[in-house]
């Protein structure tokens, strides 16, 4: 039971500090002043895709969702070649982070014994 509410309380608390972060990046590229909680809920839906499929070992559907995500960034057409520069990075960095994010999920659900008894000793 604690290594579960261990893994929700990781889940969240990145979750939070993703949203924020997220939120940074925006402004840096977009000069968005307000968190969108539309994409931080397609992030979050994202990385539970991911980490549910690679915890089951199930690891061709990062393949699987590189290819949805490529589809989806087919469709986005920028005026300016400086637009679509700015875009393409950030979905580049949104994209990896989220990705590297899902992977952290991962190691903390097939470790969490390992790191409860680490935090034990502490």
């Amino acid at each position: 039971m604690l290594s579960v509410l261990f893994v929700i309380a990781a889940v969240l608390t990145s979750e939070i500090v993703l949203g924020f972060l997220f939120s940074a990046i925006a402004q840096i590229f977009y000069q968005k002043t307000k968190i969108d909680f539309k994409s931080v809920a397609k992030g979050f839906i994202e990385r539970m895709f991911l980490l549910l499929f690679l915890f089951n070992d199930l690891a061709p559907a990062l393949t699987f969702f590189s290819a949805l995500k490529l589809a989806t960034r087919l469709k986005h057409d920028e005026s300016t070649g400086s637009d679509s520069n700015k875009f393409n990075d950030y979905y580049l960095v949104g994209n990896l982070l989220s990705v590297s994010v899902a992977l952290f999920y991962t190691y903390i659900l097939n470790h969490t014994q390992k790191i409860e008894t680490i935090l034990s000793l502490l």
